[in-house]
């Protein structure tokens, strides 16, 4: 399956529910509807696969797991900060260990609860109380909902990894058409160009954006559904970005482009959340 090449002699895997393996590491589902992989760090799906169709989600293969180190693919976390607005980048959460509280098996798919709670290493990095739940649901498609109670606001983005055959295939629909371009120093540009399609470096953050973003590539076709979002983020590093990443080969900005469900523009305030849907359709 998709993601587990780089676990090596520590798959070693126990089964204690019916669809939900553990692992040293995190957890392996193998549903009749789907087979996915979630490490317990960053509470992060790395891959899903519906029964008889193509992965979901893509994830770098030079990308090996190190505590305390984010892995590229799936969709990380990124929380309470987006971007270099604090260290490490893109915040804490997304290399914190989550714990599982719940989950919850049926035919039609499969619920896991994971919460954080702030902590010595979390306070030294920001100070200050909050509590964080991320509710998964997983079945013909996918759906993530963030929780937040924290003492201050808040910034968040599913940083997720769509795969694709080809980039110079793929057209994106449902951005709106006001962004900020962070290889422009964050100005802000109106799009002149829809459907977007990505045929250089793109780091933009769409501050208008609609409830609903398409990627199609041919046959292939992702659907997201954003809720309670005030931002979508585009971002592929192409040939040039992709030299300076150590766990990116050669090509593989071809495979990939990540589509993030965000709150950025408009933080995440006390008792809030940011809900995503993800679909092959």
């Amino acid at each position: 399956m998709v993601g587990t090449y780089w676990y090596n002699d520590l798959w070693r895997a126990s089964t204690n529910v019916q669809y939900l393996t553990t692992t040293p590491l995190g957890f392996e589902l193998h549903h009749p509807l789907f087979d996915a992989t979630i490490l317990k760090q960053g509470a992060q799906l790395i891959a899903f696969q519906p029964k008889g169709k193509e992965p979901l989600f893509w994830s770098a293969e030079r990308s090996t797991f190190q505590k305390g180190k984010a892995f590229r693919g799936g969709i990380p976390l990124c929380w309470p900060w987006f971007g270099k607005a604090g260290t490490p980048s893109h915040g804490f959460a997304r290399i914190s260990e989550w714990e599982l509280i719940s989950h919850e098996e049926s035919e039609e798919g499969v619920q896991l609860i994971f919460e954080l709670g702030d902590s010595a290493m979390t306070r030294a990095l920001w100070p200050y109380a909050f509590s964080a739940r991320l509710e998964m649901n997983l079945g013909r498609d996918v759906e993530l909902c963030l929780h937040v109670n924290a003492e201050t606001k808040s910034t968040a983005a599913f940083h997720t990894y769509l795969t694709c055959n080809d980039i110079h295939e793929v057209s994106v629909t449902g951005l709106g058409d006001v962004y900020m371009d962070a290889l422009k120093g964050g100005v802000l540009c109106e799009s002149t160009q829809s459907p977007l399609h990505v045929s250089h470096a793109v780091d933009r953050v769409y501050t208008k954006p609609e409830l609903k973003t398409v990627l199609q590539e041919h046959a292939h076709r992702i659907c997201i559904t954003h809720e309670n979002h005030s931002d979508i983020v585009v971002w592929n590093p192409w040939r040039e970005g992709e030299a300076t990443l150590s766990d990116m080969r050669e090509g593989d900005y071809t495979k990939m482009l990540c589509i993030e469900t965000a709150r950025i523009s408009k933080p995440l305030s006390c008792h809030d959340r940011l809900h995503v849907k993800i679909a092959l359709v």
